[in-house]
């Protein structure tokens, strides 16, 4: 029965992001692609901290590295293919995870969060000065005008919202679906063990650093997917996509969701950016209330919207 359910909501929402975009307007399918980019992102993350149990305050840095990429062959190399382009910006951000792990998986707790801020801010800092490069505080921008080829579809420009949302939407959920397949393998099962006891791992002969280093290569891959997505949508790049804030901004949306449970970064995403533009269009001190409701979260329903549903369930299902 619970199976049934759970396929049923899976096929529900599906409908639903086909549909949307001939449900509402250009602005709300604007919000639903960056929510669905915001999404890998989150699941990235959750990766790292919800399955696995290492907090980085420097996830940030894999989504600008991808985005950075991924801008830079699309403006230097105008006939390259978008899709190479976008695989480019994950195995970047692949890379940049795995050099920052091999140096910072050796710490534990506080010192490894504090050291993903240091790293997180020195490529932040190295986007700002490199202004030959990156642009610099300009950052750089996207032509418009550019048209992408898809086999036996034909060529769509990229101008085109409705082709961007749907665009976004396969990739993402081809992205969401390797996420979760990878939780359930023999190394996500790993990991997991790991996060509820790594000694105990460790002395069944598990390589816990070897482990660790290759889930931060994985939820880099990904996060630089997000961010090679988001530049489509924005069309430009900027160092902002490399600070510690964005890097606040995934934990803000996976702490909203419940950061461990695989679908609560989904649902935190959508939330955030939801609360944000309705804060922000009400009053300039939207930070202010968004930080009041994110303590109180914190203080009373540390496991997110999904933990307080869960619950629910739980409470009725006893009655």
């Amino acid at each position: 029965m619970r199976r049934y359910l759970s396929e049923s909501v899976v096929f529900l929402v599906l409908a639903a992001l086909v549909s949307y975009p001939y449900i509402v307007g250009k602005f709300h399918l604007y919000l639903m692609t960056e929510i669905i980019i915001f999404s890998i992102f989150c699941i990235s993350f959750y990766l790292l901290l919800g399955h696995t149990g290492l907090l980085s305050f420097g996830h940030a840095a894999y989504f600008g590295l991808g985005a950075y990429c991924t801008i830079l062959l699309l403006v230097h190399f105008p006939h390259i293919s978008i899709f190479i382009a976008i695989v480019a910006g994950g195995i970047l951000g692949l890379l940049g995870g795995v050099i920052i792990g091999l140096m910072l998986l050796r710490l534990t707790r506080v010192y490894f969060s504090l050291a993903t801020v240091a790293f997180g801010q020195m490529i932040w800092a190295i986007a700002w000065k490199w202004r030959s490069l990156t642009g610099g505080d300009d950052g750089l921008v996207l032509k418009s005008g550019r048209k992408v080829f898809i086999p036996l579809l034909g060529h769509f420009e990229l101008n085109n919202p409705f082709f961007l949302y749907y665009l976004i939407l396969v990739i993402s959920l081809a992205s969401v679906i390797f996420c979760w397949l990878f939780t359930k393998t023999p190394l996500g099962n790993t990991l997991a063990s790991i996060k509820s006891n790594a000694n105990r791992t460790q002395f069944l002969g598990v390589n816990i650093y070897l482990a660790k280093l290759m889930l931060f290569g994985f939820s880099g891959f990904f996060a630089g997917i997000s961010g090679s997505l988001y530049i489509l949508l924005e069309r430009m790049v900027s160092p902002g996509l490399l600070d510690m804030f964005m890097s606040f901004d995934v934990i803000i949306m996976s702490v909203l969701g419940g950061y461990s449970n695989f679908v609560g970064p989904v649902i935190g995403s959508f939330i955030y950016v939801y609360l944000v533009e309705y804060l922000s269009s009400f009053t300039d001190k939207w930070q202010l209330i968004l930080g009041a409701i994110f303590i109180a979260l914190i203080l009373f329903c540390p496991n997110g919207l999904v933990g307080i549903l869960k619950s629910s369930i739980i409470k009725r299902s006893m009655r």
